[in-house]
């Protein structure tokens, strides 16, 4: 694999800091990251790549004789991989674009899908959020550690909070392997993690949507209880029924309360349902 700074100056383009690239420099992990991919593919699957950039990661996956559809916001990159000889045979599809602004259903047809990519730290959460909504995808993604950590935290643990609800409600997550920073140009700051999202067999009834809006108001603060956390968005009287109903103490925090509890309390308070009535899954 040669150097990306040597690839960036031959195209004439340079990392962008705004947008956090840091290419992957080592063939070793990619061949790593391929395999693993391979193995989560079903036979008849689609695999969507994040950010493809230089074509590290998608060069291996090719070789591997799966059709690929890269989603690349920066317009050099994507131009140059518009060269390689796999896209113009149909075998790399790349799409000029923000990956939050795409369906996967919609613009790559009936999956089952993969979605895979190095995943920069400024856009780890709407990409999280994003993935959640795409509904049923497996991911392998790379996170900076800080971000894998949260994925996998548990209520109590400092690390818990909206990424880790909103992730376990709908995925099984596990982190595979690290990769240091020397693996990357320019290498970054801190220590990546490759994680796996599996999808659960029962998921919430309620949207992701709705789950993303109602922990960001639960954790607005988390310094505050989840009382005081809800009281604008709705009401004194309706928390006080939803926390009565659940038996979440008033003074608790947002933190404390399992993955399982937003969805229902969001279904009490965003349609006004009651306990007796909810069905989870």
């Amino acid at each position: 694999m040669s150097s990306p700074r040597k690839q960036l100056e031959r195209l004439g383009l340079a990392p962008s800091k705004a947008r956090g690239q840091n290419f992957l420099r080592d063939s070793n992990i990619a061949d790593r990251l391929a395999d693993v991919i391979m193995l989560k593919l079903p036979q008849s699957g689609k695999l969507v790549e994040i950010g493809p950039g230089l074509g590290a990661l998608t060069a291996p996956l090719l070789k591997r004789e799966v059709e690929v559809f890269g989603v690349e916001i920066d317009r050099g990159l994507a131009a140059n991989l518009e060269t390689w000889p796999e896209t113009q045979s149909g075998r790399l599809k790349i799409f000029q674009k923000d990956i939050l602004e795409v369906d996967v259903k919609r613009d790559f047809g009936e999956g089952p899908f993969v979605i895979c990519g190095n995943i920069p730290y400024c856009i780890s959460a709407p990409i999280v959020f994003w993935f959640i909504e795409q509904s049923s995808c497996a991911g392998i993604f790379t996170f900076q550690k800080e971000v894998a950590q949260k994925l996998c935290a548990t209520p109590g643990q400092r690390d818990y909070g909206r990424l880790s609800i909103g992730v376990s409600l709908w995925y099984d997550v596990k982190i595979l392997f690290d990769i240091q920073p020397c693996a990357f140009q320019p290498s970054p700051s801190v220590v990546s993690s490759v994680v796996l999202l599996t999808p659960k067999a029962s998921v919430p009834k309620t949207s992701s949507e709705v789950i993303r809006r109602f922990t960001a108001a639960a954790f607005h603060a988390r310094r505050k209880t989840l009382f005081n956390n809800l009281l604008p968005l709705y009401g004194a009287e309706k928390v006080t029924q939803a926390l009565d109903q659940l038996g979440i103490d008033h003074k608790a925090r947002a933190e404390t309360l399992p993955p399982q509890a937003f969805p229902f309390l969001a279904f009490l308070l965003e349609e006004g349902g009651v306990a007796a009535e909810y069905q989870p899954f």
